[in-house]
């Protein structure tokens, strides 16, 4: 999405200090992976300016920017908020509820990223108290187990987990970060428990190979069968079926 006209400084990790219209800027979506939004804070920050003086909230934010293959198998660029999302909520809010209102400039750091685990990584260096996070909000335990599930099953040659929307046999970050949340209490924090998870799934997915032969012989469903035969050849069964009952079941141990 970078527009070079509007770069003012490229920092020495890469990341770019732009500059683009706060209409645009509403456009882009909160990273499905930051922290349950705070109603109260959106509020709070509404109520520390006035609704006349929006302009304020010029500055602060952080985008990540990354390529994926969408649905016609093209490559296309994809950005979120990964940092500000309370500032963009009032921004959003208030362009809503102020249909004519004029545009105006807002500055943006936007860093090019690979895949869902450097943004997991980028966004826990941004914050830095992660441990307390951790103890009260799903998501920030749901990256975690994303982050070691995509280590263990993207490659360089293949991305099976990837971010957004998908196709089988390719599985949706979206999807399995809002199965995870789902099971809430279950997550678990510590490292160690959570590389066992990942273990179990890998038992899972080996398992789920070895019976693909049988499962596209009893596939009832139309496409079923064709839908397990080419996740058994890209050897990755966790999106076979799209409610994903094998975090659940990983997840007892």
């Amino acid at each position: 999405m970078t527009d070079k006209t509007t770069v003012l400084h490229t920092l020495h990790d890469g990341s770019i200090i732009r500059v683009m219209g706060a209409r645009e800027l509403i456009k882009i979506p909160v990273w499905h992976g930051n922290r349950i939004i705070d109603n109260a804070h959106v509020q709070r920050i509404k109520d520390g300016i006035a609704k006349t003086k929006v302009q304020k909230l010029d500055f602060g934010y952080r985008i990540v920017t990354y390529d994926e293959v969408d649905a016609g198998g093209n490559m296309v660029s994809t950005s979120c908020i990964i940092d500000g999302q309370h500032r963009h909520r009032v921004l959003y809010d208030f362009f809503q509820e102020s249909l004519c209102e004029p545009d105006f400039p807002v500055v943006v750091l936007e860093k090019k990223v690979k895949c869902e685990a450097e943004i997991i990584m980028y966004f826990k260096e941004l914050n830095n108290q992660m441990p307390i996070l951790w103890k009260t909000d799903a998501n920030m335990l749901a990256n975690e187990y994303i982050k070691m599930l995509s280590e263990v099953f993207n490659t360089k040659k293949e991305v099976m987990i990837r971010p957004k929307s998908t196709t089988r046999p390719y599985l949706s970050v979206e999807k399995l970060r809002d199965v995870l949340v789902s099971f809430g209490t279950q997550l678990k924090e510590s490292p160690e428990e959570i590389k066992a998870f990942v273990v179990r799934v890998l038992r899972y997915n080996a398992k789920a190979i070895e019976d693909s032969d049988l499962g596209i012989a009893l596939a009832t469903k139309k496409g079923q069968g064709e839908i397990i035969q080419k996740a058994a050849g890209h050897k990755f069964m966790l999106a076979v079926d799209p409610r994903l009952p094998w975090v659940g079941e990983c997840l007892k141990g």
